[in-house]
């Protein structure tokens, strides 16, 4: 008989689950932290399929923001779970990743891990995932997140989607936004922050947090490893996250991290 959900367990912590949806598998790597209080379901960027084997190595993406920073989220009390993509475009989510049927595949896995994991999800994209998130989060037909969270937004997305594309005004959970004020990708440029937060009209509370430091490497400003992937401070991101998702609140039940400014705070 064929199930729904497919599970292989690693380690006592790690398991890779496929998710039934459409016609497809959904595959997702589930790292579990101790004593969890949530689950972030990690969507990275540029192509957006991490292409996570039955043992659970990840095959792409792995230098992404949110990828090499599971580690730094489990350490908060975060059980983490990267999206890989449904079977039938198992490659590349970029022309598929606006649509109704991807939304539909992220509403799938959400509701298998409440179910699963006993644990409310947040949606955690960066880049060229944050499409996944507004995409999932704006359609209230599906199964609804704790909240969401946005990093390096994609406000430009050339032959493919971006984030205005979508009826952001349908988001109405606590909504976290965060950026890096170098970030140079001519995709996620600061400037459209204060656009982007103005569409959020539901999404109570909501925060936008602009964060400053870390290095560079490379030329790309696109790359994860430039401000666009907050490299050098990944640990101060990920906590003032991890400080938002445990209480999301305005203003912030904990201070801002060193270095990183509220841009906006939204209760009611």
């Amino acid at each position: 008989r064929r199930l729904d959900v497919a599970v292989d367990v690693l380690l006592p912590a790690i398991e890779v689950h496929d998710v039934a949806s459409r016609d497809a598998q959904v595959r997702v790597l589930v790292e579990k932290a101790d004593g969890a209080r949530a689950a972030v379901l990690l969507f990275s960027g540029s192509r957006g399929a991490t292409l996570i084997s039955p043992e659970g190595e990840i095959g792409q993406g792995a230098g992404n923001f949110l990828i090499r920073s599971r580690a730094l989220f489990r350490s908060h009390g975060l059980t983490t779970v990267v999206f890989d993509g449904p079977s039938d475009e198992a490659d590349d989510l970029r022309w598929f990743q606006d649509s109704p049927e991807f939304a539909a595949d992220v509403g799938a896995v959400i509701a298998h891990l409440r179910k699963s994991l006993g644990l409310p999800v947040w949606l955690v994209g960066t880049s060229r995932g944050t499409i996944s998130v507004a995409n999932a989060a704006s359609r209230p037909e599906l199964p609804r997140a704790a909240g969401v969270v946005f990093s390096s937004t994609l406000f430009v997305g050339g032959r493919w989607a971006d984030v205005f594309r979508f009826p952001l005004e349908r988001i109405d959970v606590p909504t976290l936004v965060v950026h890096h004020a170098a970030d140079a990708c001519s995709a996620t440029p600061p400037a459209q922050l204060a656009a982007f937060s103005a569409r959020l009209t539901h999404a109570r509370p909501l925060l936008v947090m602009l964060f400053e430091g870390g290095t560079a490497q490379g030329s790309d400003p696109c790359r994860a490893h430039h401000y666009h992937g907050y490299n050098g401070i990944e640990a101060q991101v990920v906590a003032a996250i991890a400080a938002w998702i445990a209480r999301p609140a305005c203003p912030p039940a904990a201070a801002p991290a060193s270095g990183s400014t509220i841009v906006r705070c939204s209760a009611s």
